[in-house]
This record gives structure tokens, sequence and C-alpha cells, in this order.
């Protein structure tokens, strides 16, 4: 795979291979498996399920609005995650972060956006403090609490700086994968680096100009797929 350079309002956004270091990082931290796409080098699979067992997030669930507005909310969503990264990293965890706006439909006239959580957490790296009733690492493990945390505080930096509104929860539970919706990875963070992960339509989405107005100029690239075995996987996939 080679480099992709996306052109911006902002300025200039390099996608670079992700290393093989880099990518054995993010697997690590992961609960399931990173795996290589055998029918299309350079892209992946992350892997959220294995038959009944599903990877677990955080849904900031919002309240339902007309489609149309879910799916305005949906974009705002997205690009705030961009613009929160750098508030992130200041946090210096260790662990794997996968923050992503999602989407749901609830009936003919309503839907339901928000933002939800992933993680794949380092005990080390920081411990959690219960803040507010909130306390997650006897689901998602040690130090998960801290991380969705303090992304959360990163995305609240964010809205304020782009004069965005609060978001209007109702709730935020721990949620399998599949129960939350459908979900946009644009990026996995693991440690101090940033990955880039978006799968489809690359250079068209408008969600690169607020990464480069967070500060960054080159990203390492590696294209993934949620994705999900039937059953436990089998020797003959390619993990990396």
């Amino acid at each position: 795979m080679e480099s992709t350079t996306i052109k911006t309002n902002a300025g200039e956004l390099k996608l670079v291979p992700a290393t093989l270091e880099q990518l054995r990082g993010l697997a690590h931290y992961w609960p399931m498996e990173l795996i290589q796409d055998t029918a299309t080098p350079g892209r992946y699979g992350l892997v959220f399920q294995h038959g009944e067992e599903e990877v677990n997030g955080i849904k900031m669930q919002t309240v339902d609005v007309a489609k149309a507005d879910a799916v305005r909310n949906h974009h705002v969503y997205r690009f705030l995650i961009a613009a929160a990264l750098p508030h992130y990293l200041e946090k210096q965890h260790r662990g794997v972060m996968v923050p992503c706006a999602y989407y749901k439909e609830k009936s003919a006239d309503l839907a339901e956006a928000g933002i939800a959580f992933f993680v794949g957490p380092d005990p080390a790296s920081k411990p959690s403090v219960e803040r507010d009733g909130l306390n997650y690492d006897d689901r998602l493990g040690e130090g998960a609490t801290q991380m969705v945390l303090d992304m959360i505080g990163a995305i609240a930096r964010a809205m304020q700086e782009h004069d965005q509104p609060p978001m209007t929860l109702i709730g935020m539970d721990v949620r399998p994968r599949l129960a939350i919706g459908g979900i946009v990875i644009h990026f996995v963070i693991q440690g101090s680096k940033v990955i880039v992960a978006k799968d489809r339509n690359v250079e068209s989405d408008p969600v690169w100009e607020h990464v480069v107005r967070a500060g960054f100029s080159t990203l390492p690239y590696a294209p993934m797929t949620p994705t999900g075995f039937p059953g436990k996987p089998g020797a003959d996939i390619p993990h990396v």
C-alpha cells in the first residue's frame, strides 16, 4: 500500500502505511484480534465478535430525533472526534481507544446518533478513579474507566472550541457492539499513535480537514473493517 496525500481547505494530510510495530501494538491491547485481509493486501479486520461473544463498548446515547437531524448530528460527532484527538493524547494512555460515531434508526421517522467508545486498557497506564458513580473496569478491564472519561473530556473541549452545543444524553451504558448500531471508525488510538482506520472513500471525507486543523500533517494508515468470526478463529487466519 502506498502513501496517500489528502488535500483539505486547512492543508494537506499525508497518510503513510502503518508499520508492523504499530499494528502489533494495537493487536496487543485490543480485546480480540487484528487480522490481515488475505484477499486485499494492506487491509485489515478489527475483530469484534466470536460467535455469541462480542466486544463491549460504552454508548453515549442521545435522544431520538428526526432522521435528517440525526444524520447531521452524526457528521458533527465525526468531526468532533477528530478535533478531540490531541486533547486525548495529552493524557498519555498506553492502551487502545477506538472512538466512533454511531447511527441507529428507531422508526420510520426517528433515529439516534451518538458516540461510542471501545477500549483495550493498559492496567499500568493510569489507575481508574470512579467519577459520578461511573466505573466500567469490571466490564471492560482495569483502566478502562479513566480512558473513557478522558476521551469524553477531550470531546467536550472540542465542542467548546467549535461552539457546538453539549450533547443531550439519556444514558451512558455498556453495550455489546451489535446493540450500538452502525459505527464509523475513523481512528484507532494506541498509546501516542493515532492510526487512521477509515476503510472507504478516504480522500473525499470532510473529517480530514478537522484532523489537519487539530495539528496533524502525517498519520499512519491501516484501513480496517469491523468484523467477526462465526466461531473461534482457525489457525489459518493470519494475525498481525
